[in-house]
């Protein structure tokens, strides 16, 4: 419960501290602070947040609040692990999350959508359009499904995880990173491999068709079939790739730090 008899500097400690690993989270989750949401929003779902869970996190949060009202450099240290529990968070959702730009991108590779001259802030220069629409795609899905509820969830349980006032792991923050990173690589393989398997195999038979009728231009010929085709398998696989994506960030997120803290 929140205790309103405390003074009013304490209060205020405890709000910000709050407000910290919460505005890191929002910054970095999906769906929540994706680079396209007005910046208003984002302050305002941080500062709403912030209220919404402050009773639940001040028992944490008391011990160290009066502490640091004296103390300016442990002021600026609990500053600097809130905000980086919070971003630890989000980041570790975000990076699986990017699975499903990740196989886009491997799909328009393997179907010849790729183009060097639509730059995308998150995936560098050589992103494509189908990439594109996938990290549109992400925080529409993420917020209809509710899978928005897995990381607000394990920010209230990281206050017992990752205690205000102590010096976070980050040796196995490091390593969660690692994990988290090659996970997204390896669903984004996982929903690109029908992609994968025809984009192999169908220049393998060009060259063969080449090597029977040198005289014909086969590649000029089969270039708009493998666009075309590509085109098509998508538009018939993407309620299957974005289904298969909720169900593997559901299981990736119910394993966030703080979640089994709720339980």
């Amino acid at each position: 419960m929140n205790d309103l008899s405390l003074p009013l500097p304490v209060l205020a400690a405890l709000f910000v501290l709050t407000l910290c690993r919460v505005s890191a989270l929002v910054m970095t989750a999906p769906g929540l602070g994706e680079s396209t949401s007005p910046m208003t929003v984002r302050a305002g779902l941080a500062l709403t947040l912030s209220i919404l869970i402050l009773p639940l996190v001040q028992p944490h949060l008391t011990p160290i609040a009066s502490r640091i009202m004296t103390s300016p450099p442990l002021l600026v240290a609990a500053i600097a692990q809130e905000l980086l529990v919070g971003a630890f968070i989000g980041w570790i959702a975000r990076l699986v999350a990017l699975s499903l730009v990740i196989a886009m991108q491997f799909i328009a590779t393997f179907t010849g959508l790729a183009s060097i001259l639509q730059p995308d802030p998150d995936l560098g220069a050589s992103s494509t359009a189908i990439s594109h629409m996938a990290s549109f795609l992400i925080p529409v899905l993420f917020l209809t499904t509710g899978l928005y509820v897995f990381p607000l969830a394990a920010l209230t349980g990281s206050y017992t995880v990752f205690p205000p006032g102590q010096m976070p792991l980050v040796n196995d923050m490091a390593k969660a990173i690692v994990i988290a990173t090659a996970l997204s690589f390896k669903l984004g393989i996982q929903y690109a491999a029908p992609f994968v398997l025809i984009g192999t195999l169908w220049p393998a038979m060009l060259g063969v068709l080449n090597r029977l009728m040198p005289a014909i231009q086969v590649y000029g010929i089969a270039m708009p079939a493998q666009l075309l085709g590509g085109v098509l398998l998508i538009a018939l696989l993407i309620q299957v790739i974005t289904g298969v994506w909720q169900e593997r960030m559901q299981e990736a997120l119910s394993e966030l730090p703080g979640i089994h803290a709720q339980r």
